[in-house]
């Protein structure tokens, strides 16, 4: 995260060290990188609202190492599959991003806002049908998913590198996505992803990996 006041004469006449030219320059990491305006206690918070896509895609693929169960990783496929759509679609349509903006190529769709959608969607869906608890608490985790989306997309906005049109046409790519996957899931899950899901589980049976509770849950049994 750079701040943009002193990001542009930061750049400017800078050059690499010794061991830096050896290696043949540097580059900026574009997958996290953001400019925002100095002093603006909003815009630092757009900046980091913008990143938590990321978190966001490592915290889907984290569940399913930690459970093993395959709606994690099919939830997480969905995601990068609708961010990779995006991607190619920026460079079919060629929109440009706003006047000013820090971040250089096309800007339509949002990738960050069809990313949000997607899984605020998905994820609600998996709320609505598939979890067990109180409509409390399932109306909160809507509100949750939907706030967030709604708060990555107008981060893209404040930061200046997309128009609205282009968030919009972001965040109904990653509903209608959100939705056509969870479905595409329903339809999978008993001829593909079940038996899938009992051949990981038998595979890591096999390999007999377990850890024991540290805090002495489960009257110290091991788990695998």
């Amino acid at each position: 995260i750079r701040r943009r006041a002193e990001g542009s004469q930061a750049l400017e006449g800078w050059q690499p060290p010794a061991w830096g030219a050896a290696m043949g320059g540097r580059k900026v990491f574009e997958f996290t990188y953001v400019e925002y305006e100095e002093g603006s206690l909003i815009a630092k918070l757009a900046a980091v609202v913008t990143l938590t896509p990321n978190l966001a895609a490592f915290g889907l693929f984290s569940a399913f190492v930690v459970t093993r169960r395959l709606a994690w990783l099919w939830a997480f496929a969905g995601a990068v599959g609708v961010d990779l759509l995006c991607s190619a679609l920026k460079h079919v349509i060629k929109e440009p991003r706003p006047e000013g903006s820090y971040r250089k190529g096309p800007g339509m769709p949002s990738e960050h806002a069809a990313f949000a959608a997607f899984c605020a969607t998905h994820l609600s869906l998996w709320v609505a049908r598939r979890v067990r608890c109180g409509p409390r608490l399932k109306a909160l985790a809507w509100i949750a998913l939907g706030v967030w989306a709604a708060a990555v997309a107008a981060s893209r906005h404040l930061l200046g590198v997309h128009t609205a049109a282009q968030l919009v046409v972001g965040a109904l790519i990653g509903v209608g996505s959100g939705a056509a996957w969870f479905g595409l899931e329903a339809a999978l899950r008993g001829p593909v992803l079940a038996p899938l899901q009992r051949r990981l589980d038998r595979v890591w049976a096999w390999l007999d990996i377990r850890f024991d509770d540290c805090c002495g849950g489960d009257n110290g049994k091991d788990h695998r």
